[in-house]
């Protein structure tokens, strides 16, 4: 499609509303003069992965652990942000919006906002995981282009679930800056749909036919299952500040019922763990699926026969011929697909068995480093106790004791206390049940698990040197970020820029 003409004129100056205080505003490769001096839809440049990047598929099981280069791959990704995201949304102003370009400039910096600032984590295991499943030979700059717009379409998604949930948390920093909503909190709100829904935007730019609907059908479903789990969440917080509150006797077993590890365990898989992990690893499994040399777009029309076949749409016209010539080897085909399907579902659920595990391990990490974390660090203040979260130290701390005055320390049934003062109380149980050293115990036995599941996937056609990469990664970012215990809890405001990975 080509853009409308005439749509070359856009206003210089920021909108009215959009008054970013000086420290927080981001830094943009993109001066107004650059957006203005801009076609309305430039040529779309070459993505390349570099050389060396992923072994060749007969080598791939045994030298990709050493091939495989995430920094490499981290940059490469970041650098493409330009060609996919911003050039979408130009094309999309020029297309969709004629008359509308005064919001232009203003989106370009809210998407770099919102979207930029960490490693773009979840972004960047879409491509890593496609690559190894895929293998360099069939990797074409098409290709790797359309790979990386479906990291960008989930890393657009990752912005729209932080800043709804920074403001229903009245979170404060997040990336070490102030939080959208305290930047524009008149569009704030409606940001949240405009990121939301232009990650299927870049979707439907890039991808065709079956691929298409594949991949927007796992999105669709994982963000239903996030909002659910959010709901869940918010919840169980409202039921946490009524036992704050109450003036009747704390009752132990209705509590243990109510703050359980498996109500959090729920709230995890739904919030956290579906998006987080298992969303990238879906989306490079339809990514990877039936990959060939060619383009996307001749891949397209086999796409386009596929959903025919889905919908019972009759395409004996066209395929009178074909079959008629492979009659004869129906059977030795038809059993060959057979196992093929039974292997792509043993791969799909042993990535989702993973998957999950893995957003499980990471979320307990990110409650952990909320209170012990050092904020110079993570990027962000901890707020989990003074919002009253149910998070993993809360479940720990209600199943470990019976005694009432912990569950009320853990719980401030006083109505005059403060909530600088709560926190202390609370950080206080925590250390009298020694919480801290019941994570590292966890940490060691999680570990042990995904990876002997990782060794069994090897198996199937499982991106199981990626996972064992983030696995790592995982676990490095709690000793690079947690504090000392002397210092765990200083609640200094944070300077540094968060990391790769982060949690709602």
């Amino acid at each position: 499609r080509q853009p409308r003409p005439g749509d070359g004129s856009r206003p210089t100056s920021d909108p009215p509303s959009l008054k970013m205080p000086e420290h927080t505003t981001p830094q943009t490769p993109h001066s107004k003069n650059q957006i203005k001096d801009r076609p309305a839809s430039p040529p779309q440049p070459e993505i390349q992965i570099p050389s060396g990047f992923m072994a060749s598929p007969q080598e791939r099981d045994a030298k990709v652990a050493r091939t495989f280069d995430f920094a490499t791959l981290v940059k490469a990704f970041h650098r493409s942000y330009d060609a996919i995201v911003v050039e979408s949304l130009q094309r999309y102003y020029s297309e969709e919006l004629c008359g509308l370009s005064n919001g232009l400039d203003r989106d370009i910096k809210m998407f770099e906002y919102t979207i930029k600032g960490g490693q773009c984590f979840r972004g960047v295991l879409v491509c890593a995981a496609t690559l190894e499943l895929v293998g360099k030979d069939q990797i074409s700059p098409e290709r790797t282009r359309q790979i990386m717009s479906v990291g960008w379409a989930l890393e657009l998604l990752q912005a729209a679930f932080l800043v709804a949930d920074d403001i229903m948390d009245e979170s404060h920093t997040r990336r070490g800056k102030a939080c959208w909503h305290l930047v524009d909190r008149v569009h704030a709100y409606n940001d949240v749909f405009k990121l939301e829904h232009f990650a299927f935007y870049i979707l439907k730019r890039f991808l065709f036919g079956a691929k298409l609907k594949a991949v927007s059908d796992v999105f669709r479903s994982v963000i239903l299952k996030t909002t659910f789990g959010q709901g869940l969440d918010l919840e169980n917080a409202s039921i946490i500040k009524a036992l704050s509150t109450a003036n009747s006797p704390i009752d132990v077993k209705q509590l243990r019922e109510t703050l359980s590890m498996e109500t959090y365990d729920k709230i995890v898989q739904h919030k956290t763990s579906y998006y987080t992990f298992h969303l990238p690893l879906a989306a490079a499994m339809e990514l990877a699926r039936g990959a060939t040399a060619s383009s996307p777009r001749s891949e397209a029309k086999k796409d386009d026969s596929s959903l025919a076949a889905a919908n019972n749409i009759d395409t004996s016209h066209r395929d009178n011929d074909v079959r008629s010539s492979s009659n004869s080897s129906t059977p030795t085909k038809n059993k060959m697909e057979s196992t093929s399907k039974r292997n792509s579902e043993d791969a799909s659920a042993w990535m989702e068995r993973i998957g999950l595990e893995l957003g499980r391990y990471f979320q307990v990490q990110d409650d952990f480093l909320d209170v012990y974390g050092d904020p110079q660090k993570t990027g962000k203040i901890g707020t989990d106790i003074e919002q009253r979260k149910l998070t993993w130290l809360v479940a720990t701390a209600v199943n470990k004791t019976s005694e009432e005055k912990h569950l009320s320390q853990l719980f401030s049934r006083k109505a005059d206390l403060n909530p600088d003062e709560h926190v202390r109380n609370v950080r206080d149980m925590f250390k009298k049940l020694d919480i801290r050293g019941d994570y590292y115990c966890y940490e060691e036995e999680v570990c042990a698990k995904i990876r002997s599941w990782i060794d069994k996937a090897k198996a199937y056609k499982v991106p199981t040197k990626t996972i064992m990469l983030i696995l790592d990664k995982i676990y490095k970012s709690r000793k690079k970020k947690e504090a000392s215990s002397s210092s765990s809890n200083n609640s200094s405001a944070p300077t540094d820029t968060a990391t790769a990975v982060e949690s709602k």
